[in-house]
């Protein structure tokens, strides 16, 4: 079977999950509530929501479990508002392990597909994103690079350095 599509997928989510890593790694866990101005995304509650987001297409599309997405759904989901109180959240400790643990896991999943797939339409739920899994994975790549911007505004407003990449 050919694994062409598939190995761009990949190629492109290990690239933005790798400048991901070093952006939240950049960042001082003691700062990961920071938030530029009021009502802005903060690191503890992107990570959430990538991972949430995650476990929401291995739930909608793998089949996997809903468990951790019906857990995590309500703070870190779409239309959730990122909160200024840490008692709203998870200690960050246990956010990176679910974070670190849903990455592996759609990793996971994309390495099982193969191109044909990743050209099948989509089921009607996530046609609205794109009319195949490629192009939805493709989709969130975009997705994470937007929110890669957001944890970039964040440091600089923090007064520390640029990531190198």
């Amino acid at each position: 079977m050919s694994h062409l599509i598939r190995d761009q997928v990949l190629a492109a989510f290990e690239w933005t999950q790798s400048q991901l890593e070093n952006a939240f790694n950049a960042i001082p866990p003691d700062q990961y509530m920071h938030q530029p101005f009021a009502g802005a995304n903060h690191a503890l509650w992107m990570m959430g929501h990538l991972a949430t987001v995650d476990q929401f297409f291995l739930k909608s599309l793998a089949g996997a479990d809903p468990t951790l997405y019906e857990k995590y759904k309500g703070i870190f989901f779409a239309k959730s508002q990122p909160s200024p109180d840490p008692a709203h959240y998870p200690s960050p400790q246990a956010v990176r392990e679910y974070f670190d643990l849903s990455r592996a896991a759609f990793r996971a999943w994309i390495e099982s597909l193969d191109d044909e797939k990743l050209l099948a339409p989509l089921p009607a739920e996530q046609a609205k994103f794109s009319k195949n899994l490629a192009g939805l994975l493709f989709r969130l790549v975009w997705h994470e690079g937007m929110h890669y911007g957001q944890l970039t505004v964040i440091r600089k407003s923090l007064g520390l350095q640029p990531v190198r990449i």
